[in-house]
């Protein structure tokens, strides 16, 4: 998802790029739990019936679940933000807060679109400048890459 940053006194231009999230993170809690609660149940109503060894399966099963869930909403929350200010593009990454920062001269930036050398592998974006390069928008889709690289061209 590429969102458009307005134009203050400070930006020239700017975007912000996230992933498409699936589901909210509370809805995600709460299939979470209706899961994790009908296989403990499935677990506990076997373990009272003398099959033991069920419920510690069903544990590490609801554990995998949970870990997996807790990754993907992580994962999900990368942001890539992109503020043309000035005489200089400066690219922040992280989650809530900025992260990594990289300044590059507006005058010396380049957008690359670097094309794959298999038809099934994804393109990847480029801001290069003096022997320097950073590729933004690994999580977008095809299309959303297209085109952020043809708006920071007009933008830069």
């Amino acid at each position: 998802m590429i969102l458009a940053l307005e134009e203050s006194e400070e930006n020239d231009a700017g975007f912000v790029i996230m992933p498409n999230a699936a589901m909210p993170w509370r809805q995600q809690v709460l299939l979470y739990s209706i899961i994790a609660a009908f296989s403990l149940g499935v677990g506990v109503g076997f373990y009272f019936q003398g099959l033991t060894y069920i419920l510690p399966f069903a544990g590490l099963e609801v554990g995998a679940l949970g870990a997996a869930l807790y990754f993907s909403a992580r994962q999900g929350m990368k942001k890539e933000v992109i503020r043309i200010i000035k005489d200089k593009v400066r690219v922040e990454t992280g989650r809530k807060q900025a992260e990594n920062v990289h300044e590059f001269e507006r005058s010396w930036v380049q957008v690359v679109m670097k094309q794959p050398q298999h038809q099934w592998y994804p393109s990847r974006l480029m801001l290069r400048s003096h022997g320097k390069q950073l590729e933004i928008g690994q999580f977008l889709n095809e299309e959303e890459r297209k085109g952020l690289a043809i708006d920071l061209r007009n933008a830069i």
